[in-house]
């Protein structure tokens, strides 16, 4: 499925236009951000100069070439702090721009996100499955092994009160207690293990509701990108709309601006496409 819907329309060429615009204001930016340094840097060396002549001078009276520093350093900075203010608006439109450019390649991004967590969940959950699996097998075990113990441990005791010489510990007992322990270490070993996996599984629907928030903050941006690729195809109609309506003195609104109602049919068929784009569970 293709991801960018304007991709298989005509198009007015808004998203080359905002390709190039970009292209520019980031030169244009680079431009400023060195000249913003280099005029930081020149303040820097001319506060330093001013500084120093101030140092070796009379405390009690400025000589003219320590006042000359002073206005040149005060010239400097000022000239460095118009320049740093500059970089703000170019750098909020570079962010724009880059935002739209960036739509597409995040919905896709987002697509892959929510895949890969939810392949992710489910491999978790079927190996927590086969760990509780292997727990319900040694719990089982384990009441075996301990009613055997206890089975033979009684016979033991009362062979070891019968026995006249040294008394010999059966060995199926002491195989049994060797099984047993083994069993219970497994046993912990295995619950660590499933305890560790509920604790990923835990984070991975806020993980998923946040690729999910992500995708549809894209859906959306690249829905933009689309209704600007084809709102010059309908500006014509649209300007003679309102352009008229004005003239009939219809003066509620500017003539750059008209309002439109969109019929409930083609919300709801919106609604149903947008739905199929997003990942299926």
């Amino acid at each position: 499925m293709k991801l960018n819907p304007f991709s298989k329309k005509t198009t007015s060429g808004y998203y080359e236009r905002i390709k190039a615009e970009f292209a520019e204001a980031k030169q244009q930016f680079e431009e400023a951000q060195a000249a913003a340094n280099e005029a930081k840097a020149d303040a820097e060396v001319k506060r330093q100069y001013a500084f120093e002549l101030e140092q070796r001078g009379n405390q009690h009276s400025i000589s003219e070439q320590e006042r000359r520093a002073r206005i040149a350093a005060s010239a400097a900075q000022n000239r460095a702090g118009d320049l740093g203010r500059k970089l703000s608006p170019l750098k909020t439109k570079l962010s724009d721009l880059r935002h739209i450019l960036d739509g597409p390649d995040k919905l896709a991004s987002a697509r892959t996100a929510i895949l890969e967590l939810r392949r992710r969940r489910n491999a978790l959950q079927a190996e927590r499955e086969q760990h509780s699996s292997l727990i319900a097998k040694l719990q089982k075990r384990i009441g075996e092994l301990e009613q055997r113990i206890a089975a033979e441990t009684h016979s033991a005791s009362e062979m070891m009160a019968a026995a006249e010489g040294e008394f010999v510990l059966p060995e199926a007992l002491t195989k049994l207690d060797i099984e047993l322990r083994v069993a219970r270490a497994t046993l912990e070993n295995v619950t660590g293990k499933v305890a560790a996996l509920d604790a990923d599984i835990a984070t991975i629907p806020n993980q998923i509701r946040d690729a999910e928030r992500a995708f549809e903050h894209a859906q959306a941006t690249v829905a933009k990108i689309d209704l600007h690729e084809q709102l010059p195809h309908l500006y014509d109609a649209l300007a003679r709309a309102s352009v008229t309506d004005h003239a009939c003195g219809y003066r509620s609104r500017r003539e750059s601006k008209y309002e439109i109602e969109i019929p409930n049919e083609y919300i709801e068929a919106a609604r149903a496409k947008l739905a199929s784009e997003r990942p299926s569970a």
